[in-house]
């Protein structure tokens, strides 16, 4: 099985309605993933990906293939649990900077304490601390 991530530029959903049922209708697509927001079209399974491309490139101009290679699914499940990982944490740390940020805006910065000593060493009058 083969994996082609396309960027299509297309951000509407009748453009994507569109490249799905042309790409649906490819012989030897499996599966068909398509992202609004990135403009990003992946199409997993046993095809002809230069025919594909070229489809894609005659309907729409500002088709360019990204990535393409031999599609795992264990290795894209492991990929996507690290990802999910890296993402979990990221989200902690980012929480973490958040509280002690939050703290210390809301509380104001830690005061510090300057101590002056004005001394002038005469016996009737002390040092003046303040």
């Amino acid at each position: 099985m083969k994996k082609m991530v396309v960027m299509m530029g297309v951000h509407d959903e009748r453009s994507k309605r569109r490249i799905i049922a042309a790409v649906a209708n490819f012989h030897g697509v499996t599966s068909i993933t398509m992202d609004s927001k990135d403009g990003k079209l992946t199409v997993i399974g046993d095809f002809d990906s230069s025919k594909l491309l070229t489809k894609l490139e005659k309907e729409w101009t500002n088709a360019e293939m990204a990535t393409f290679g031999p599609y795992d699914p264990k290795k894209e499940a492991e990929t996507a649990a690290a990802a999910a990982e890296k993402k979990r944490m990221e989200e902690k740390e980012r929480e973490r900077l958040e509280v002690s940020r939050g703290n210390h805006s809301f509380n104001g910065p830690t005061p510090t304490h300057h101590q002056i000593c004005l001394c002038n060493h005469d016996p009737y009058n002390g040092c003046i601390i303040s």
